[in-house]
C-alpha cells in the first residue's frame, strides 16, 4: 500500500547522518529508513529494532495512505489506513500465522513456510487462507542505478472458503535488510512485478510525487499506532 511523504515532511525532522549522501545509494541495514518510488506510489520503509519492517505507502495522486508492519520475510502482521493523518479504526487488519516450521523463517535462500493465515477485521470478521512461502536464490538487483543482492520471495494463498490462488511477489534486499513488495496475481497468471524506479535516503522531489522539495534528509517519523 502507499505511504505519505507529506506526513514526514510536515514533522520536519532533519537527520544528520553519514549513512549515505543525499544523491548516493543507501547502504547498511535501513534503521533510518529509505524511500522507494514506483510509477504509482512512494514508500517509506525501515527496519525496526526487532528486525520487523515498517512501511508507509503514499499514493501518487494522494488518494490513500497505508501503514504496514511485516515480518522480515515480507508477511504482513498488521495494516491500517491513515485518514487526515490519523489511524482509521475501520480500515485495520491484523494477521497471524500457524504452520511449518512453527517459527516463520527469515529471508534466506531455500527457506519455506507452509501453513494457515488468519486475517482479522474490526467488525469481528476474519478470513482464513492456506499460505505457502518460498525464498529463491540470490540474484543481482538494480534500483535506480544502485546495486544490491536480492532474494526473490513468492507467496501463494488460497482462501479456505474457496476461490482461485492468489500470488504475491517480493524481493528481499540483503544489504538493507528490507523486503519490497513487487506485484500480485490471481489464478494461473504470474505476478506482474514492478521494481522501484528509485531508492534514496530522501523523499522524492516535487516533480516526481509533489511531496518534497528535495531538501535535507528526513528522518522517518514514529509510525502512528492504530486506534484500539
Amino acid at each position: 500500500m502507499l505511504r505519505v511523504l507529506g506526513l514526514a515532511a510536515g514533522l520536519g525532522l532533519a537527520l544528520s547522518t553519514g549513512v549515505a549522501a543525499q544523491s548516493g545509494c543507501p547502504s547498511g541495514v535501513a534503521r533510518d529508513g529509505v524511500w522507494l518510488s514506483f510509477s504509482d506510489r512512494s514508500v517509506l520503509t525501515r527496519v525496526q529494532s526487532d528486525g520487523t519492517i515498517a512501511e508507509i505507502e503514499f499514493a501518487q495522486d494522494g488518494s490513500y495512505v497505508y501503514v504496514y508492519r511485516t515480518l522480515p520475510v515480507g508477511l504482513v502482521t498488521e495494516s491500517w489506513a491513515l485518514v487526515n493523518g490519523f489511524a482509521s479504526r475501520e480500515e485495520r487488519e491484523t494477521v497471524s500465522y500457524q504452520g511449518t516450521p512453527a517459527a516463520i523463517p527469515g529471508p534466506m535462500p531455500g527457506a519455506r513456510f507452509d501453513g494457515i493465515e488468519t486475517a482479522r477485521y474490526p467488525d469481528g470478521g476474519e478470513t482464513r487462507s492456506s499460505v505457502s512461502l518460498v525464498v529463491g536464490s540470490a540474484r543481482p538487483v538494480s534500483i535506480g542505478g544502485c546495486a544490491y543482492t536480492g532474494l526473490p520471495i513468492d507467496v501463494t494463498r488460497v482462501d479456505l472458503q474457496g476461490g482461485p490462488p492468489q500470488r504475491d511477489s517480493m524481493m528481499h534486499l540483503l544489504e538493507l535488510g528490507l523486503t519490497i513488495y513487487l506485484g500480485f496475481s490471481e489464478g494461473a497468471e504470474p505476478p506482474q512485478n514492478a521494481m522501484p524506479l528509485t531508492i534514496s535516503m530522501t523523499p522524492p522531489p516535487v516533480g516526481g510525487t509533489g511531496m518534497s522539495d528535495g531538501g535535507p534528509v528526513i528522518a522517518p517519523p514514529p509510525l502512528p499506532a492504530p486506534t484500539k
